[in-house]
């Protein structure tokens, strides 16, 4: 049996019991120009010339100036003024580019999303914090590719929540409290801080707290008031422990404390290999905890799925064995 739908005929059911899909809009549209067309016209745009975007697409000049044209034509607006100084834009094609160009940088990241989807294969997007992803994560995360190659691996840098649902984001690891709307978290390790300094800064060699009264304090802009709360922690008095130069991210104030510039309050996993070296020394020698911790945070969603879970061991055995390391800087 059928069901007519206009000019269309529509089965109402088809191999399997099911109904198949309606045309979509896409499909009924006629003046929708094809993609070697909106190439053609986004490259005239850009080089406001049609030779220059003929040569880059390796076709004849007239070739690009009849695909632009067949947009014109379907939507009957003018996409340039001829000139004789080259090719100008008209306010709808000014618009018009700024589409075009976003639907084709879309379709070539969907298409390389596509590519990833070998035989065996697995996307995995994870989302960390910029100075922990490039201090702690970056040096490690060989290990894991090495052990998951079928694993197609995205880091990128967020600070704070945000939306999983609005975002390709697998899962992300937070640094703060593990709440956080309708996901799942996964504790990793607690963040000690210690202040740490070039050794030639310290004034007789003497490497304790009361070096720090006469240095320079870096600041962190995302925590104005972590020295103050150390030097509270740990029972000594500062005149003024919130000046100082301030930086926004951990990895700024590290060099510039490597640099000479003074003395830097850090998670002590991010120092670990300038303390190993001896690049930088420990200004006491007791780590404070600080009041929150790091997670691993995944919406529910994505808890069966295998990358993520791979992830989350992966992940749960390297912040075990950061812990372990960083405790023996202060064995004695």
């Amino acid at each position: 049996m059928t069901q007519s739908h206009g000019d269309d005929v529509v089965p109402e059911s088809s191999a399997g019991g099911r109904k198949p899909a309606h045309r979509d809009a896409v499909e009924r549209e006629s003046n929708l120009p094809t993609i070697a067309a909106l190439r053609a016209f986004v490259l005239s745009a850009q080089y406001r010339n049609f030779s220059r975007a003929a040569d880059e697409l390796e076709i004849t000049q007239s070739g690009v100036s009849r695909a632009v044209r067949s947009i014109e034509d379907a939507t009957g607006a003018l996409l340039f003024e001829r000139t004789g100084h080259g090719l100008v834009l008209t306010e709808p094609g000014a618009l018009y580019l700024t589409e075009a160009t976003e639907i084709l940088s879309n379709l070539g990241a969907a298409t390389l999303r596509l590519s990833t989807f070998q035989s065996g294969s697995e996307r995995l997007h994870i989302a960390t914090l910029p100075s922990l992803g490039s201090r702690w994560l970056a040096p490690r995360i060989g290990r894991f590719l090495n052990a998951n190659p079928t694993i197609e691996l995205t880091v990128t840098a967020s600070i704070g929540q945000f939306s999983f649902e609005a975002s390709d984001v697998d899962a992300a690891i937070h640094y703060g409290t593990d709440a956080w709307p309708d996901s799942q978290s996964e504790f990793l390790m607690d963040e000690v801080l210690i202040p740490v300094c070039r050794p030639d800064l310290i004034v007789g060699g003497k490497a304790d707290p009361s070096a720090l009264l006469g240095m320079r304090l870096i600041q962190h802009s995302h925590r104005p008031t972590a020295w103050r709360e150390w030097f509270r922690e740990i029972g000594m008095s500062h005149p003024n422990p919130t000046a100082g130069p301030v930086f926004e991210q951990y990895q700024m104030g590290i060099e510039a404390a490597l640099a000479g510039l003074g003395t830097i309050l850090m998670p002590l996993f991010m120092v670990l290999e300038e303390l190993t070296s001896g690049r930088f020394v420990p200004l006491h020698d007791v780590p404070v905890r600080s009041p929150w911790s790091y997670f691993l945070i995944y919406p529910r969603t994505k808890r069966s799925k295998v990358a993520v879970q791979k992830m989350r061991s992966w992940l749960r055995a390297e912040a075990k064995r950061t812990v372990e390391q960083t405790a023996r800087i202060f064995v004695k």
